[in-house]
């Protein structure tokens, strides 16, 4: 409704007149739609009326001995009007999308999606080499040209397209997959405790299982056996394939000073402004922006335009300079730093797949240094390869029942 009344337009009336909400009655009367009435002061009234229909006003209050004045309109008609007594506004707003209209057809902004693990300034220059580039003029591009350039000067990648939208050029990227290397069937290989741990549960896809759930195990006993048996016993050796999942007890320990240095913001930082147009620098500062000593350097971009439609052809660049100090971090401070490295480090060592059931931390001082100990219990897979020797080959090849014995 509120855009019905935009569109149509709408007019704010005030009424003044001995009885004012007689106005209001002959407005019903006749059909006239109003809202928003009120009363602001003593024999006096407002209402909002269409914009078509401020005109019949005077005349019907005039009637009931009230007079009445338009106090606004509103709404896209008045804008209208207010423009039409402007020329320059019209010229400045055809001339804006002109602009917009020209510039749409060249590449202001570029961003890239996809890649994981190339890093984007591989990927830009193979772009600027084959014409995508900040100022090019896109409808000139060729999919199949920019896609077979980039892919034969960036190992990695398996696909891309560009899509440009309003200035914005939008790189999509797929990167190929890494395959795994074969394995080698004719390798022989058991699989191995790779820590001490208490077995929770064995799956053997290959091989023979050597332990089982609830068994105890120590560093470089076999979980799996590279070997297969059968109804006859042994029938030679194979690759063990499978997992061990086991829970594990660690114990890791670090220390540092008890008092130390870390950075805190001192006073308030400054700003340097810069106008990138296309590829041209403007600098609204004369001195340098190297960063002085005893400061951070932090650089925002800001790009003008609406994601998805257009992206203006200029940018603003704002480097802040933070000033700090540095100031003595607390034993406590230090001991939740340290605790913070130890859970980093034990969670590395189970790797993505590892849970850690529990943990606790214990902390002592010694002289001017604090020592702290996590202690943890976790369950994570333990297994790992390792080649059959020849003295096993032979003992398999011993227990592998001869014809002459069947």
């Amino acid at each position: 409704m509120n855009g019905a009344r935009y569109l149509t337009g709408w007019a704010l009336v005030r009424v003044a007149g001995a009885e004012p909400e007689r106005f209001l009655q002959a407005l019903a009367e006749r059909g006239i739609v109003f809202w928003d009435a009120s009363a602001p002061a003593d024999y006096t009234l407002t209402v909002k009326v269409p914009d078509r229909a401020a005109r019949h006003m005077a005349p019907l209050a005039a009637g009931l001995g009230c007079e009445t004045a338009v106090v606004g309109r509103h709404g896209l008609p008045a804008l209208a009007r207010r423009l039409a007594r402007r020329p320059g506004l019209w010229a400045a707003l055809l001339g804006v999308l002109a602009v917009l209209y020209v510039g749409s057809a060249f590449v202001w902004d570029i961003t890239l999606e996809g890649n994981d693990t190339i890093p984007d300034r591989v990927i830009l220059q193979a772009l600027r080499t084959c014409g995508v580039d900040i100022g090019a003029y896109w409808p000139a591009f060729s999919q199949d040209a920019i896609r077979n350039g980039v892919i034969l000067r960036v190992p990695g990648i398996r696909w891309m397209t560009v899509t440009v939208r309003g200035g914005h050029a939008r790189v999509i990227i797929r990167q190929a997959r890494e395959h795994l290397p074969p394995v080698d069937e004719s390798e022989y290989v058991h699989i191995v405790a790779e820590k001490a741990g208490l077995v929770e549960q064995v799956s053997a896809l290959r091989g023979t299982a050597e332990v089982e759930a609830r068994m105890a195990v120590l560093p470089g006993e076999v979980l799996i056996g590279g070997y297969s048996t059968g109804r006859g016993g042994v029938q030679g050796p194979v690759r063990a394939m499978g997992g061990v999942t086991a829970r594990t007890w660690y114990e890791l320990t670090a220390q540092a000073p008890l008092e130390d240095c870390e950075k805190v913001p001192a006073e308030r930082g400054y700003s340097r402004w810069a106008l990138i147009i296309g590829k041209t620098r403007l600098n609204f500062y004369k001195d340098s922006s190297i960063c002085p000593a005893g400061c951070d350097k932090i650089i925002e971009s800001h790009t003008f335009g609406l994601p998805g439609l257009f992206t203006l052809p200029f940018r603003l660049e704002r480097t802040v300079f933070a000033p700090y100090e540095t100031e003595t971090v607390q034993a406590m401070a230090r001991r939740e730093q340290l605790e913070e490295q130890l859970m980093a480090s034990l969670l590395s060592q189970i790797g993505p797949e590892g849970e850690v059931l529990a943990s606790t931390f214990s902390a002592a001082r010694s002289g001017e240094t604090i020592r702290v100990t996590l202690r943890a219990e976790c369950r994570e897979q333990i297994g790992a390869e390792r080649p059959l020797t020849e003295a096993e080959l032979a003992e398999i090849d011993r227990k592998i029942p001869k014809t002459e014995d069947r």
